[in-house]
């Protein structure tokens, strides 16, 4: 996202997808970007940038949508991009401080020093609460 790194873990995702149309849904949160079809199944994607409270997900060439399973619910991620898969020591993390990236504490496992860059680890349980998460099952299933 812009000139920040952000990582989520690699268990929670099932695939990286170029990004088509979305349907809209009428009344969805702001943060819910529409509906796709994907592989047959139609998945719910959900700006990750709203979600972390820094903004909306630009369109280009390089945004991509990750699909993730988070408390048993398949959805998409908006992001501005997504370059590369890296395996993160457990001992190179370290807490966060209280704001990194201009996103709040709570919503980051931690943050990495990789290379010449900070990857900041996101905590998608926290990033979408559990009524979040109903609510979006909710809609799918309407």
């Amino acid at each position: 996202m812009r000139d920040e790194h952000f990582g989520v873990p690699i268990d929670q995702v099932q695939s990286i997808e170029k990004v088509t149309s979305f349907t809209k849904v009428p009344q969805a949160p702001d943060y819910v970007k529409g509906i796709v079809e994907l592989r047959g199944e139609v998945t719910t994607v959900v700006d990750l940038r709203h979600l972390l409270e820094i903004g909306e997900t630009e369109d280009s060439s390089e945004t991509r949508i990750l699909i993730v399973q988070v408390e048993g619910l398949k959805m998409g991620l908006l992001v501005d991009e997504a370059k590369e898969v890296i395996d993160v020591n457990d001992d190179s993390v370290e807490d966060p401080p209280q704001m990194v990236g201009g996103v709040e504490k709570e919503y980051i496992m931690g943050v990495s020093k990789q290379d010449d860059r900070l990857l900041i680890l996101v905590h998608l349980h926290k990033v979408l609460d559990v009524e979040q998460i109903e609510e979006m099952k909710e809609a799918v299933q309407a």
